[in-house]
């Protein structure tokens, strides 16, 4: 009898689990927002803990976190657009004359590809600002499709807000809720997990943010000290973008060697320097001490997860992808320990 028992819930948990799932997979955009303000959340709500305790309403350190962040972004759009416009413009500008420096080099046949061509001559198809624009037209229609069929851009931010802060201000009575849904005898392992899991995935955004601040600046004045002549607009596309790993650097050093192209040899090696050594100093002490002891995972399952996230959401799909790993990485840890004590146990 047992077992039959055992059967019958099999029978009616799996269709149940996988229809969980394809609703989840029709609703992936509610699913991303959700996701969102849970990851926001978690990484506020160290700060609104430790001021709890000092007596400080929850709710005052949401609305002060949300003023400090839309302030400081406002700030940095009125001081700095101006300038990375001006410096975008100089990039625009200066993609036709790369195209013909390396067109110059196909013909005087430094590259080397004569070989390969048959001695015809190869040319680099047109690069200025009409080829350029519907490029960047066609990423920003990308990165907002996830919310356009859902609501505008603005509205999802502010449901994300909403979410987020009411996560943090109300976090005791959603936990007891939630865990009215776990029998007894587990509520404390469980809390125990939750609690783990959301130390990781804030730990997360809260390191990203100090490490991308810590990239833009370093690049920012290595760049300036070199020569370069769009140090801001590197360091600025750095720090946005390096909240998905390995997206900042990459992109970054791809339209600083195509700015400097042009430039002396010394400033063309200083810009390669300057892209080493921030590197060498992201990997071996800004990440691991900021976001890899917050989030334990391997390079290749943060690699992975960004590959997944990509496909499936596009950019905001890549920034949720590793703290959502982390999470799911830390209760399967504690699944797995737990089935070792038992059975060391029994």
């Amino acid at each position: 009898m047992p077992e039959r028992g055992s059967l019958d819930a099999l029978l009616w948990k799996v269709p149940l689990v996988a229809g969980c799932l394809w609703l989840l997979y029709l609703s992936l955009d509610l699913v991303l927002l959700a996701l969102i303000s849970i990851v926001l959340a978690a990484a506020i709500l160290p700060l609104a803990d430790s001021l709890q305790r000092r007596r400080v309403p929850r709710a005052v350190t949401v609305l002060g976190v949300y003023a400090i962040g839309i302030g400081v972004l406002t700030l940095l759009v009125a001081l700095l657009v101006p300038h990375v416009s001006e410096q975008a413009q100089l990039l625009a500008q200066r993609l036709p004359q790369f195209r013909q420096t390396v067109n110059d080099w196909i013909a005087s046949g430094r590259v080397g590809l004569g070989r390969f061509t048959g001695g015809r001559p190869v040319e680099l198809p047109g690069m200025g600002v009409e080829q350029v624009g519907p490029l960047l037209q066609g990423l920003v229609e990308r990165s907002l499709r996830v919310t356009r069929g859902l609501f505008t851009g603005a509205l999802a931010g502010l449901l994300v807000l909403f979410v987020a802060g009411y996560i943090v201000i109300d976090r005791r009575r959603l936990a007891d809720g939630l865990l009215r849904f776990v029998p007894r005898a587990r509520r404390d392992r469980t809390a125990q997990v939750a609690t783990d899991v959301m130390r990781r995935m804030g730990g997360y955004i809260r390191g990203q943010v100090i490490v991308s601040a810590c990239a833009a600046l370093i690049l920012t004045i290595g760049l300036s000290l070199v020569g370069f002549e769009a140090p801001l607009l590197i360091g600025v596309l750095t720090g946005a973008l390096n909240f998905v790993p390995y997206l900042g650097s990459t992109v970054s050093l791809l339209l600083a060697m195509l700015l400097a192209v042009n430039s002396s040899v010394f400033t063309f090696v200083g810009v390669l320097g300057v892209f080493v050594v921030e590197q060498f100093l992201e990997g071996n002490f800004l990440v691991p001490y900021f976001t890899g002891r917050q989030v334990e995972l391997h390079p290749l399952a943060v690699l992975a997860a960004l590959i997944v996230g990509a496909n499936l959401m596009g950019l905001l799909g890549a920034l949720v992808a590793v703290p959502l790993t982390a999470g799911i990485d830390a209760v399967l840890q504690d699944t797995y320990l737990r089935a070792a004590e038992r059975k060391a146990m029994g």
